[in-house]
Parts: structure tokens; sequence; C-alpha cells
């Protein structure tokens, strides 16, 4: 059965190859929902994640179809393969504070949708704390070979206590060595170690109790 599921060995994310030779190879918009206990402790991220068009043909190319449509079986599949992969990566999450980092723990509800022409798949990862629950938690999320550039959506949500807050940082532009590496990666098709994180946007989430 694996086997015959070529198209979604794909979605390794970390080691696809499309056609291009330059960094990124895959582009994603993501939406997310921050979930916090009542103690303040950053619990679970929902992701709703959207593919580009090229990567989204390319992942359907071969599956099993209804009315032109991808069957909702091979979807889940689609789905499961490309949470396995990422778990391998904790799911390009980071989120640390001073002394308190939490560790990404699993994946829970993924699915696998195709809307207009992109592949989408919801999922949520569930967290735990290292050392205690922190009351400041940045959250980034980032693909650190930058083989897959995480674009992360203005809206996103904090479910929990009212006095937890959020600011959306997003990276400054790149210092000129920076630059030249990631243009010089059209021809070498390569780039430091967690170059990705130099172009991630940080959600900072305050849930510190109002003096």
């Amino acid at each position: 059965m694996r086997k015959g599921l070529a198209a979604i060995g794909l979605m390794t994310l970390v080691a696809v190859q499309p056609p291009a030779h330059a960094h990124p190879h895959v582009f994603v918009d993501v939406d997310m929902e921050l979930e916090v206990a009542e103690d303040g402790d950053l619990r679970a991220i929902r992701y709703d994640w959207m593919f580009d068009d090229m990567y989204s043909a390319f992942a359907m190319q071969g599956l099993p179809r209804t009315n032109g449509a991808p069957t909702e079986t091979a979807l889940a599949k689609v789905a499961d393969a490309i949470i396995e992969k990422l778990d391998d990566v904790d799911y390009f999450t980071k989120a640390a504070a001073e002394g308190h980092d939490l560790q990404a723990t699993g994946a829970q509800q993924a699915r696998a949708t195709f809307d207009d022409g992109r592949l989408r798949l919801a999922f949520t990862v569930t967290l735990r704390a290292i050392g205690g629950a922190a009351d400041r938690v940045n959250v980034q999320v980032f693909d650190p070979q930058y083989v897959v550039a995480v674009s992360v959506k203005d809206g996103v949500r904090v479910r929990g206590p009212a006095r937890c807050t959020h600011q959306l940082l997003r990276a400054g532009p790149l210092d000129a060595n920076d630059a030249r590496q990631l243009d010089d990666s059209l021809r070498t098709n390569q780039l430091a170690a967690n170059f990705g994180s130099k172009l991630a946007t940080t959600i900072a989430l305050d849930c510190r109790t109002a003096k």
C-alpha cells in the first residue's frame, strides 16, 4: 500500500525536490490559534496550512479521484503522510521563554482538503512545558533549512484567559551577507543551517497577571 502511494511520498517537506533549484521550494500560508489554559500555560496550537499552487498540483498527482476531485480517503492519507514527516521536525514549531521551553508532543485532528486548486491541511499541535508554565512565550513557525517558506497570516487568535495578549513581530530585512546567500541559492541550492529562522515571524504571547 505504501509503495502505491508514491505521490504521497513527496510530502517529506524537508526533502522535497520540485523542478526549481532554489530556496525555498514550497510556500505555505499559515493561520494560527493559540490555546491557553486558565493558568496561562500554552497548551496547543491550531494550524491551518494552505500550500502554494505548484506544490499542491505536485502533491495531487496520481491520487484517486471522484468527479475530478481527490477522494476523501486519498486526502486522509495525504494528511497522515505530511503529519508523519512533520513530527520528525516538531511541526516546524518553536515555542520558548527564558527557562521555559515548550515541546511539541504530537498532532491531532489532521485533515486535508483541496480548495480552489490548493492543498489545505488543518491540524492541532499539543505542547507541554519543560520546567513549568511561563507567563510569556515566543512562538515561531519556520523550516530551519528554508526549503519550506512559512508565512504567518495576520489575525492570529488566542483562545484563553482575557488577560492574555499577543503581538506579531515580523522579521526585518536580511542583512547584505544573508541576502547574497539567498540569491546565490538560485545557483548552489544551498543555505546555512537554520537560515529559516532569520525570516521567521514571532508571536509574542503575554499572559502575565495584571497588577
